[in-house]
């Protein structure tokens, strides 16, 4: 009987254990990022290789564009990107929570197989009277990986990418673009 009711509070403790630390693990409420938009640039440098070898060629690129953030689940933000391409394109995007609170936190964007990249962010906001007034994102190592060999050659490179939040007002994208 002895044995029954150890093994009994044993469980439970290690119940609470686990949902303790569940509890503590999760995301902040960061539900006032939802609706921002931001101005951002991303910049790659890389290089290209023949997949015979033949050649090398080093590569440069610069996107500008804007996002908007317009979903939180709980644990990953979804987000419109809005860029120039042979006129206006539109994706969406996961931000995936990784740590700290309401106004400054780390995530990770992710995108592709073929065409993949990966770079973790610092996102720091400012509030004012409770209301969040500005934000700025900047990345922390970033990497980019093509292995579509329609061309012949494969690329790898580094990517960083620095965005302001900015008022709906200053968004540029057309109307009959935006998704959400």
């Amino acid at each position: 009987m002895r044995i029954q009711k150890f093994v009994f509070v044993v469980g439970i403790l290690l119940f609470m254990g686990f949902f303790i630390t569940g509890v503590a693990n999760a995301a902040p409420d960061m539900s006032e990022w939802v609706g921002k938009w931001f101005s951002y640039t991303v910049t790659g440098k890389g290089v290209r290789i023949q997949i015979d070898g033949s050649g090398i060629t080093k590569t440069s690129v610069k996107e500008a564009g804007y996002f908007k953030i317009w979903n939180w689940d709980g644990e990953n933000f979804q987000a419109d990107n809005y860029y120039i391409d042979d006129g206006w394109k539109a994706e969406a995007k996961t931000l995936q929570f990784i740590a700290g609170n309401n106004l400054t936190f780390l995530f990770v964007i992710q995108h592709g197989t073929d065409d993949f990249y990966q770079f973790a962010c610092l996102m720091q906001g400012k509030a004012k009277n409770g209301f969040l007034t500005s934000a700025t994102v900047t990345t922390y190592g970033g990497f980019t990986l093509d292995t579509d060999d329609e061309d012949n050659d494969v690329g790898a490179g580094t990517i960083s990418l620095k965005a302001t939040m900015i008022p709906h007002s200053k968004v540029k994208v057309p109307s009959n673009i935006i998704l959400h």
